[in-house]
């Protein structure tokens, strides 16, 4: 709902004199924690047709383990070595299971200590043999989201799982691993090999790398299974390790003769929604393309997408699918004539691959089984039949097309007003001479024009619109917006996309929308403490910034050389805290744009706290980028009143650097109070403004003398 990438989760309670001494039963649990045979239960990785890897995590004190596996007519022992995971007490055991025989399935049971857990796994096939596996990725940040997509992966009963990264919200925090990934994967987990792909967070990939038995260097590996050839690259490498990785992927692929060949990485390098992504299209993709490959198969947006064939001229081009939507937050979508569709799809989706021989078969699910898309590829003599070959699409085209429809940009030469006529400047990147023909997509009540045929110049066209009568900037947005029906014919090659909205630029809103009158900040009163007792703010009004029902307050700000003051009255019946994710109690949310730059999207300029009733009598979420050792300079404290409760707090004024706490300063200023989680005063600078989680559309405060 909010924008929590700007937050360093730092709560601040009270720790009791109990907690410090430790109970009985404290110790007990701690011992109990400590000797766990199975803090992450077994998984499987690394299978090829003789061998296999089973892996799990324990406490410190457990004890080395062992797995037995069985087939119909072989069981295979062997003893786990346990190691100590990089910068925890933790040991992941490793059971290598040798001597197996090809595509077929094994039971194991996993024994530790006492305890035991029990699994399955397919060997890889020596032969070209029906095989099923699926494919997803980005798990991190919702847990329940995630169960859902592995449940129904589970139920598919692939003889492997890849995943195309980011596990977790942050691969470097311990602590999010077992539920974020481990716990809600679990029901695939124990019945399939599981193949991992590095993401942009899980960081330096120490954790990654100790979690993960792979081959190679762990970071890109590729592996066989039946008659595909399965290929991992790292997208978050640079510099001489890319260029390493990029010399292997050459190498790698001379020597396969696989019939069908799939490359997987993080980033895409074929985006449209979401990031919008073009990772390795200068060195990467050339490799793939020369080396026969059929799929590349991506995460890092949270949308489904697949690309038209995208290839050099009269060669089999790659299929690229974007799958990122594993349980991770979803990303909006966005038109281009290059999808399949049209659009990418912004939900939870997984794909099932069932290869067989030269037939090939993907399909694109919801965790309730409906469809999204599906896909069927015969390949002959190294080429897809007719119908694939003949939507191909020439690498450098499909590059140009991406960018020209993606990046529709509006403009004016005037300011428009409602009812009027305005001369719209449309820019996109046209070719030079191209024709760009378009028609009004927006239906009754939108912007009105004739169908029109242009010729670009400098990567633009010009033409007249009618501006609609409910006209109005919206956020960081037009309302209604500019749609079009769009056609660019350049040469022999012509695109049609239509319902596509126009962008507008940062510099275009803010000329349009007029500058918010600054509120002004008193100076805080003689002898301000922030101990909850708000006596001393009784010549301090609330901030006359209206909310989303048109009330105002019930914040008041001051300032002084020290800082940044606030006080809070809050009506409340039941007041509940949650010091962990405050946002979803009752707290407030205070958001600085500390340069007053007035951005599309928040950056290091901006800042988010959140201050809440903690139970203990404080807690405060601390900023992205403050220096976590100075985390108690931010202060805050409550009292509960009759009615529900008053708060104050104190933001340093070195955090809040550029803007200097001195009179004629300004900052924009947006806030929201949580009632249980729920937003009950939401501020906007304008009532018809849906742009409050962006500086763009936040007020602006001035100290005054």
């Amino acid at each position: 709902m909010r924008a929590r990438a700007l937050l360093i989760m730092l709560v601040l309670p009270l720790i009791s004199c109990a907690a410090l001494t430790g109970s009985p039963a404290a110790t007990q649990a701690a011992q109990q924690a400590r000797q766990n045979a199975f803090i992450i239960k077994p998984y499987v990785n690394w299978v090829d047709t003789s061998s296999a890897h089973v892996v799990w995590v324990s406490g410190p004190q457990a004890p080395a383990g062992s797995v037995t596996a069985r087939c119909a007519d072989q069981e295979v022992k062997a003893g786990a070595g346990a190691t100590p995971i990089a910068g925890r007490a933790e040991l992941l055991h490793v059971a290598t299971l040798k001597g197996l025989r090809a595509g077929a399935r094994y039971e194991y049971s996993a024994s530790c200590g006492a305890e035991s857990e029990q699994g399955a796994f397919r060997t890889a096939p020596a032969g070209a043999v029906p095989i099923r596996f699926a494919v997803y990725g980005d798990t991190r940040s919702n847990p329940d989201d995630h169960a859902a997509v592995s449940r129904a992966i589970a139920a598919e009963r692939p003889e492997f799982v890849a995943h195309t990264g980011d596990f977790v919200s942050d691969g470097a925090v311990w602590e999010l691993w077992r539920p974020e990934f481990f716990g809600p994967a679990r029901p695939f987990l124990q019945d399939a090999t599981f193949w991992p792909v590095r993401g942009n967070h899980e960081g330096d990939a120490v954790l990654y790398r100790a979690l993960f038995v792979l081959p190679g260097n762990e970071l890109y590996y590729s592996f066989d299974y039946g008659n595909v050839h399965f290929i991992v690259l790292d997208s978050q490498l640079g510099g001489r390790q890319r260029e390493a990785m990029v010399r292997w992927l050459e190498k790698d692929l001379a020597r396969t003769d696989a019939e069908w060949i799939l490359a997987s990485y993080h980033i895409p390098t074929f985006n449209v929604g979401g990031h919008g992504s073009k990772w390795g299209r200068e060195d990467v993709l050339p490799v793939l393309e020369k080396g026969g490959v059929d799929f590349v198969l991506n995460g890092h947006s949270h949308v489904y997408e697949r690309f038209l064939p995208i290839g050099p001229v009269g060669e089999k081009p790659i299929i690229h699918v974007v799958t990122g939507g594993g349980g991770a937050p979803r990303y909006s979508v966005r038109a281009s004539p290059i999808l399949v569709g049209g659009i990418g799809l912004s939900m939870l989706n997984y794909c099932v691959f069932e290869v067989d021989g030269d037939h090939l078969k993907m399909t694109a699910k919801m965790p309730d089984g409906s469809v999204l898309d599906e896909l069927k590829l015969v390949k002959h003599n190294g080429r897809f039949q007719d119908e694939i070959m003949a939507q191909a699409v020439e690498t450098k085209w499909a590059e140009g097309v991406i960018s020209i429809f993606a990046n529709v940009q509006a403009d004016f030469e005037t300011v428009p007003k409602p009812g009027e006529k305005v001369n719209v400047i449309l820019s996109g990147g046209f070719p030079n001479g191209a024709k760009v023909a378009l028609q009004p997509a927006g239906g009754p009540g939108g912007w009105a024009f004739e169908p029109c045929e242009l010729t670009a110049a400098d990567g633009k066209v010009r033409f007249q619109a009618r501006v609609p009568q409910s006209f109005h900037v919206n956020g960081i947005s037009l309302a209604p917006p500019l749609r079009l029906n769009l056609t660019v014919t350049a040469g022999a090659k012509t695109w049609k996309q239509d319902n596509l909205t126009a962008q507008v630029p940062g510099p275009v809103l803010s000329r349009l929308t007029p500058t918010p009158e600054a509120v002004p900040l008193p100076p805080a009163p003689e002898g301000v403490v922030v101990d909850g007792d708000l006596s001393e703010w009784q010549d301090v009004s609330p901030l006359p910034l209206p909310f989303h029902n048109g009330e105002v307050g019930p914040v008041r700000l001051c300032w002084s050389s020290r800082g940044l003051y606030g006080a809070l009255s809050a009506t409340d019946a039941s007041v509940k805290a949650n010091p962990d994710s405050p946002w979803t109690a009752d707290s407030l949310e205070l958001f600085i744009d500390k340069a007053c730059a007035r951005k599309l999207q928040s950056d290091d300029g901006t800042a988010q706290y959140v201050f809440s009733p903690a139970p203990q009598g404080q807690g405060v979420l601390i900023p992205h980028g403050v220096n976590q050792n100075r985390t108690d300079a931010v202060k805050c404290a409550w009292l509960p009143v009759e009615g529900g409760y008053a708060m104050e707090f104190m933001i340093p004024a070195d955090f809040l650097a550029p803007a200097r706490m001195e009179a004629g300063s300004k900052m924009g200023l947006n806030f929201c109070l949580n009632d249980d989680g729920r937003p009950v005063r939401q501020f906007y600078s304008d009532k018809r403004n849906n742009g409050w989680h962006t500086p763009f559309g936040w007020g602006i405060v001035v100290l005054s003398k």
